[in-house]
């Protein structure tokens, strides 16, 4: 790294590396001008050459499919991974950290589940992995929670991390628009993938969360740590019940350390959250990252989640830090890294204290209020709002209650029991309403 001239092997050249390669060509003066150094890009491993060689997007005297001429070569210093998946990649990026290269990477999925070990490898090494692109696109989360944040202990976090299902909740809330509607719209306009399990399962926000916070707490958590509800769930009908409470719906990926406990509390799920509330105005394929600090209060960070430049713009930013020197010094001297840190302890998923939104089905017949209730109040449960609109007697009516905070064991336990009785129709719906810290 002390060499004039700086060489870069990048592994994958689809959007991200496209925009990589883009910004690494045109900026090039613009970045020796601010490390020092000159950046090249020597190397870039695909799976098909012959199509590499025909995009334009690299020379194609540089484009190989063999992971030697990257993970090994002498005259390759920092090693860019902009190809997702956990192996090969996992394999790959050991064995160059192992022949003492830096890495950088955008692998959420990756770092979700190989993490520790990868980072721990670094370490022994004497080498750094920057990773901000892996959550956020971006948007600089892990560097505000690794730098700009290190005088505060992190209380929570609650994010909007994929862009995806955040269009997808966008269309159904703002134009009122089905689940199928607004997924295929967000197919055409290319926010989707063909199979888009991974983020409408809420599992993409899950990976990200997971890396996001380890950083914050100071813990190891997996992306299998975290339980998740994904916005395939929701029924246009909640979205117009929210919406008369008061509430807009976010899929958010939230992180708590739990008052005046150890427990850490992690969860991707659609919630109800105050349409006055930053987070709520986050619309379209746009993410954003909601951190509190014990001491800074209320942080927001905003953005593009995705996306060939703006990923890219993360990535290289990572690789300026490596060159300049000031990213191997933090990765080396902070204690932040999941491979330095105990696994999380976990609140149980019952233990969540929350307000919550309960929608039933019911028949409009005397006495099912009165029912409703004395199962909710047995449980120790109390009501901020009732709604439900006018019927005819004998008709199917929602009925609708806001609770105050409570256990969301209990709430369960209650829709068990109110699932029971003559009149209900089907299962309660129930959805957590964030109140924000303040």
């Amino acid at each position: 790294m002390s060499a004039d001239t700086i060489g870069i092997g990048m592994i994958g050249l689809g959007t991200v590396g496209g925009g990589v390669a883009k910004l690494l060509r045109e900026q090039a003066d613009l970045y020796a001008k601010r490390t020092g150094k000159r950046i090249e890009l020597r190397r870039v491993l695909v799976r098909d050459v012959a199509k590499a060689k025909a995009s334009g997007l690299v020379d194609p005297a540089i484009v190989t499919d063999d992971p030697e001429q990257i993970i090994s070569a002498d005259d390759i210093d920092v090693v860019v991974e902009v190809a997702g998946g956990v192996e090969p990649m996992s394999s790959l990026l050991t064995f160059a950290l192992e022949h003492g290269k830096h890495v950088v990477t955008a692998n959420k999925s990756m770092l979700a589940e190989k993490g520790p070990e990868l980072f721990a490898t670094a370490r022994q090494n004497g080498v750094a992995i920057g990773f901000e692109a892996s959550c956020g696109g971006g948007i600089p989360c892990v560097t505000a929670l690794t730098c700009g944040l290190m005088a505060n202990r992190i209380d929570s976090l609650f994010g909007i991390l994929n862009g995806t299902c955040n269009y997808i909740l966008t269309e159904m809330t703002s134009a009122g628009k089905s689940y199928a509607q607004a997924l295929c719209e967000a197919q055409e306009a290319g926010f989707a993938e063909a199979d888009p399990r991974l983020d409408v399962s809420g599992a993409d926000a899950a990976q990200k969360l997971a890396v996001l916070a380890s950083l914050a707490f100071g813990v190891k958590i997996a992306g299998s740590d975290v339980p998740t509800i994904g916005v395939d769930t929701l029924d246009l009908k909640d979205i117009g019940f929210g919406e008369e409470l008061g509430y807009d719906v976010k899929l958010l990926a939230i992180a708590e350390r739990w008052p005046g406990e150890k427990w850490v509390n992690v969860a991707v799920q659609p919630c109800f959250i105050k349409k006055d509330e930053l987070l709520a105005q986050v619309g379209g394929s746009y993410n954003a990252l909601s951190v509190h600090g014990h001491a800074v209060g209320h942080t927001l960070y905003y953005g593009r989640g995705a996306g060939a430049l703006p990923t890219a713009s993360a990535v290289v930013s990572d690789l300026l830090g490596i060159v300049s020197g000031w990213l191997p010094a933090a990765f080396a001297n902070l204690h932040l890294t999941p491979d330095l840190t105990a696994a999380a302890p976990l609140l149980d998923r019952a233990d969540t204290e929350s307000a919550y939104y309960l929608r039933m089905e019911t028949l409009d017949e005397p006495g099912v209020m009165a029912k409703v209730t004395t199962i909710l109040g047995n449980k120790g449960i109390s009501l901020s709002a009732v709604l439900q609109h006018e019927s005819k007697a004998g008709e199917v009516v929602s009925l609708v209650v806001k609770t105050h905070m409570t256990r969301l064991g209990d709430v369960e336990a209650a829709a068990r029991e109110i699932a029971k009785l003559a009149p209900i129709r089907g299962e309660p719906v129930i959805i957590r309403v964030i109140e924000m810290p303040a």
